[in-house]
């Protein structure tokens, strides 16, 4: 009497070499064998989820605008010490205070370094500055005049992909750079902390030069 259910199949080792029952017990082994991959794969590719572009390019620009911010802060201290030596400079001493932000960076340099007027009392803002110079200009230029290009990965993390045309010698310097997501956020949280270190210097310079 049945049960209901379908009988199980067996095979015996005399029917692998009839013909009709060796290609039905082959077309069941792939059957089986597709299944059990079908069951891997599910368990162990998770699906794929529809990308939020407006998020993503959100935390993109926060992230180049908080860098952009650290940078101007830095830019504006290095601005107010040439303002500060200028102011303090006595006699035929003069500290160039040029237009461009470059120059400003290498104006104070100048002024801070030995053979500068303000030699000693800047030593040591003069090494925080090279520093941070060595550290970080070229990130700046590639950030305010670079073209960006953004990709996500299956795992939603971004990366950026920055891409910069400059002109040296009459001919033309590529500069690529590609962030993943950890890597840019490290890169901000490395920019926020030498900027404050550096501005932080630069204020106790102008104290000492105001009080000389």
């Amino acid at each position: 009497m049945s049960d209901g259910t379908a009988p199980r199949q067996s095979w015996s080792r005399a029917d692998f070499g009839h013909p009709r029952r060796q290609g039905k017990a082959v077309n069941t082994f792939y059957l089986m064998l597709s299944r059990m991959m079908t069951v891997a794969s599910d368990q162990t590719t998770p699906p794929l989820q529809p990308i939020d572009w407006g998020a993503i390019f959100s935390q993109v620009n926060c992230w180049r605008g908080a860098c952009m911010h650290h940078f101007s802060m830095v830019e504006t201290a290095v601005t107010e010490t040439l303002l500060a030596l200028s102011a303090t400079a006595q006699g035929e001493i003069a500290v160039r205070l040029r237009h461009l932000i470059g120059q400003r960076f290498e104006d104070l340099a100048a002024a801070i370094s030995p053979g500068g007027p303000f030699e000693e009392v800047g030593r040591h803002a003069l090494t925080e500055l090279s520093q941070y110079r060595e550290k970080h200009e070229t990130f700046r230029t590639l950030l305010c005049h670079g073209m960006v290009k953004v990709t996500v990965e299956q795992n939603g993390q971004w990366i950026l992909l920055i891409r910069s045309l400059s002109i040296r010698s009459r001919q033309p310097d590529r500069t690529i750079l590609a962030l993943e997501q950890s890597e840019a956020e490290a890169r901000l949280a490395t920019l926020k902390r030498d900027g404050q270190k550096l501005t932080s210097c630069l204020g106790q310079l102008r104290k000492v030069a105001a009080a000389a």
